[in-house]
C-alpha cells in the first residue's frame, strides 16, 4: 500500500529533525516547511501535530516551531536505560536462550567507525543506536528496540545533540564508544560474557561523562 501524504511529509520531517537539517535559527514555521519541502501546509500541520506528540518539537500554530530542549538528565536516564537492555540481551545470550548476531552487529559498529572518521558525527550519532538495537534483538523482547528507538528520538535533537554533532566540542580523550563495543564484540565471539556485561557496565560510565561534558559546553 503506497504511503499516504501525510505519511510521507511525517517522515522526511523526522528524518530532517533526526540528523540535523533543521536549525533553531532557521525561524521554523510551516510556511518555511511547506516552501522547502513543495508541500501544502495540510500535510506540514499534521505532520508537526505527531512531531509533537512525540516530544520531538514544540509546535504553536502561527507562532513557529522550536526543537525540544531535553535535559541532561533524560540523556543520562535513557543511557541507562540502554545499557541495561544491552545487559539483558547479553544475560539472555550467555545462558542459550538467545543467539547474538555478531556478523550484522559488526557490519553496523563498522559503518559507525567509518561516519566517525570522517568526521560526520551527526551519521555517526544517529548510526550508533543502530547497534545498540542489533544488541537488544538478542533478549527476545520485540517492544525493546522500537522502545529505544522512540526514547532515543526524543532527545536526539536537542541542543545538547547539535554540541556532540560539532567536532570542534569533542573532548580529548583516549577512550572511544567505538572501542568499548567493538571490545564487547570480541568478548562475545570469545563466549566471555560475564567480562562482556563488565564492559558495558564501564561504557555506561564513560558515556555519562560523556553527557555531562556536553551539557557544560
Amino acid at each position: 500500500m503506497p504511503k499516504s501524504i501525510e505519511s510521507s511529509v511525517y517522515q522526511e520531517i523526522k528524518q530532517a529533525i533526526l540528523f540535523g537539517e533543521y536549525n533553531l535559527e532557521e525561524g521554523l514555521s510551516e510556511a518555511s516547511i511547506s516552501k522547502k519541502l513543495g508541500y501544502s501546509r495540510s500535510p506540514i500541520r499534521s505532520a508537526l501535530k505527531q512531531l509533537e506528540q512525540e516530544k520531538l518539537i514544540v509546535y504553536k500554530k502561527n507562532r513557529g516551531i522550536s526543537l525540544r530542549e531535553a535535559t541532561v538528565k533524560e540523556m543520562v536516564d535513557i543511557t541507562q536505560i540502554c545499557v541495561e537492555w544491552l545487559i539483558l540481551a547479553t544475560k539472555q545470550a550467555s545462558l542459550g536462550l538467545a543467539v547474538l548476531d555478531v556478523e550484522d552487529i559488526q557490519e553496523k559498529l563498522a559503518l559507525a567507525k567509518q561516519y566517525r572518521e570522517n568526521l560526520d558525527y551527526v551519521q555517526y550519532i544517529n548510526q550508533m543506536p543502530k547497534v545498540y538495537t542489533a544488541i537488544m534483538a538478542a533478549s527476545g523482547n520485540e517492544l525493546l528496540a522500537p522502545t529505544y528507538e522512540s526514547l532515543w528520538a526524543r532527545v536526539v535533537s536537542t541542543s545538547l545533540y547539535r554540541k556532540m554533532s560539532a567536532s570542534s566540542n569533542a573532548p580529548k580523550k583516549i577512550l572511544s564508544t567505538i572501542q568499548f563495543f567493538q571490545e564487547y564484540l570480541d568478548l562475545i565471539r570469545a563466549e566471555h560474557y560475564a567480562e562482556a556485561i563488565d564492559k558495558l557496565q564501564d561504557y555506561l560510565q564513560y558515556a555519562n561523562q560523556q553527557i555531562l561534558h556536553y551539557g557544560r559546553i
